[in-house]
């Protein structure tokens, strides 16, 4: 009896695991599918490497800069398009009238530290190494049944973060006080993030709950006293200085151990990873473009300010040089830029017949006096 019972016992903790691979949900990878044409069969496979790869970059990299450095990338990038592919599998091959076509579903890994993205900065095509926004995370949790205690979904957010590169994230934890994070103003998110010095802040809140033993969802009610957990973090993420969302969605965990408190725990850093991989995605896709920034002057006349406009028309991965706004010595340019406001303001600085001075630098707000 008891040898039969180890045996069904064995196969019910197989099937729990089974169960919860199949209920968790993991990071998505960002996958291409694409068809590769050549000759032979090798080198339409390395037509659907480049293929993967010029995708991929054509979401990362605004098409005037694609257009400006194409020697640059065809030579660097495109004829390596292998060493940038993580994984890759072949779904069809055939010859159709003396050529090979190859389609293959292959991952690109472009997170912050990948070699695509340290090859791409090198070459200065982007500037991930230099925009680096500092990310406070606050993602308080709550177990309905009863006090489990720390920020699982949070530390598991953070880790997501560092994983991918950002190396300026702060875990706020018991730092802040509100009883829900997602329904902050503003004002509230301003103040919090302020106290932090934050460029970046992600604010959320995460809920776990037991469901009881694993076996009420196997056939035959099996007893396994093993605790079944599921777990919810949900969180929006939004650049500090204007109060912009630029990015929301809840996640869900699942997880199981024989104490409850366990398998909360694991419940919510599932669901953090997952939240955690989709804010990288988020952060990756709005830095590696153009993007707007603000440029404040202060000079003690028009003219100076001529001398600014006229050197950001000049500067590398700057267009759509817009004055917004003059008044009383101060000018508020508005333009599309591909970089780091530090590397913004060093250029500028250079083409710029007159001496500047850098009051501040933001995530994207940059504020210079004229001499």
């Amino acid at each position: 009896m008891k040898g039969k019972w180890e045996k069904g016992h064995g196969k019910s903790i197989f099937l729990i695991a089974f169960i919860l691979l199949m209920i968790c949900a993991t990071a998505s990878a960002k996958n291409v599918t694409v068809t590769g044409m050549g000759v032979t069969k090798d080198e339409a496979a390395r037509d659907a490497f480049r293929a993967a790869v010029e995708n991929t970059l054509g979401v990362l990299v605004d098409s005037q800069t694609l257009v400006q450095n194409s020697m640059v990338i065809n030579d660097q990038i495109y004829t390596q398009s292998r060493g940038f592919i993580t994984d890759y599998a072949v779904l069809s091959s055939e010859e159709v009238g003396g050529l090979w076509r190859v389609t293959i579903n292959a991952t690109v890994d472009d997170y912050p530290n990948s070699k695509l993205m340290n090859e791409l900065t090198r070459l200065g095509i982007i500037n991930v190494q230099l925009r680096n926004p500092k990310i406070a995370v606050y993602v308080p949790e709550q177990h309905l049944n009863y006090n489990v205690g720390g920020a699982g979904g949070e530390t598991a957010i953070v880790k997501i973060l560092l994983n991918a590169g950002f190396s300026n994230v702060i875990e706020v934890g018991t730092g802040l006080n509100y009883q829900s994070p997602m329904a902050m103003n503003v004002a509230q998110m301003k103040q919090a993030a302020e106290r932090y010095g934050a460029d970046i802040m992600i604010v959320g809140e995460s809920f776990s709950e037991g469901v009881g033993d694993m076996g009420n969802y196997l056939p035959g009610n099996q007893v396994t006293n093993m605790q079944a957990c599921r777990a919810r973090v949900e969180a929006k993420m939004f650049i500090v200085r204007t109060g912009q969302v630029i990015a929301a969605d809840g996640k869900y965990g699942s997880a199981y151990d024989n104490s409850q408190a366990i398998a909360a725990k694991k419940a919510l850093a599932k669901a953090g990873e997952q939240m955690g991989n989709y804010f990288v995605e988020q952060i990756t896709g709005m830095y590696t473009s153009r993007q707007g920034v603000e440029v404040i002057v202060y000079a003690a006349d028009f003219s100076q300010i001529n001398l600014v406009q006229s050197a950001l028309g000049r500067v590398s991965h700057v267009s759509n040089v817009n004055l917004s706004s003059y008044d009383n010595g101060r000018a508020v340019f508005n333009i599309s830029y591909g970089g780091s406001p530090q590397t913004l303001f060093n250029e500028l600085r250079a083409l710029t017949p007159a001496e500047l001075t850098l009051q501040s630098l933001a995530y994207n707000t940059l504020t210079i006096y004229v001499k």
